[in-house]
């Protein structure tokens, strides 16, 4: 199973807010951080970080075999039966791997430290977050344009369609073209 780790930690938030957490605040804004980085990943379509080794078995299709994460790190070893297959590694998949029976493959993926621009992303979550959340509001992060106190009135500049802890499409097709396999070109075999 993949370990799951947030992208930054309340030091980092603290660093950038110019603010000082409690030790209460910092399990809170560490769990508010965990799901700012679960959210992330899922808009990625990859768990990209903690670095992970793992060994999965798939079906040679005309010799190639993709790799279920990225990005990879390196490939440890292709094997049939416990014995060697010959392969060549390209971007997100292993090629000229002979043979259909199915193969086990080990391979490293994913960064070894946190990406700083998704470090940064799991911040400006969890800080829109923050503002209405410590306001009592509940968590809204995106879109909330007005709050009065006078029987009690939130008002949202885009109907709420942003809110939770969310991202703008342009920014979540940016992060998955950088962090995913949206910018992996594939070679197509002929027959």
């Amino acid at each position: 199973m993949t370990t799951v780790e947030a992208f930054a930690t309340h030091e980092d938030l603290a660093a950038v807010l110019n603010r000082t957490f409690t030790e209460e605040e910092q399990a809170w804004v560490d769990v508010l951080l965990a799901d700012a980085s679960t959210y992330l990943r899922s808009v990625i379509g990859q768990q990209v970080y903690p670095q992970e080794t793992v060994t999965f078995t798939d079906w040679p299709d005309v010799g190639r075999v993709d790799l279920p994460q990225f990005p990879v790190v390196s490939v440890a070893a292709v094997e049939r039966d416990g014995r060697p297959v010959r392969y060549r590694l390209r971007p997100g998949y292993i090629d000229h791997v002979h043979g259909t029976d199915p193969v086990d493959v080990t391979f490293t993926f994913g960064y070894a430290t946190p990406p700083e621009e998704l470090k940064r992303l799991a911040c400006v979550l969890v800080s829109s977050a923050l503002v209405t959340l410590e306001a009592g509001v509940g968590l809204t992060a995106g879109g909330l344009s007005s709050a009065a106190l006078d029987d009690f009135k939130l008002a949202w500049a885009d109907a709420g369609a942003s809110s939770g802890m969310s991202l703008p499409e342009i920014q979540q097709a940016a992060i998955r073209a950088q962090f995913g396999r949206g910018g992996l070109a594939l070679v197509e075999y002929g027959l």
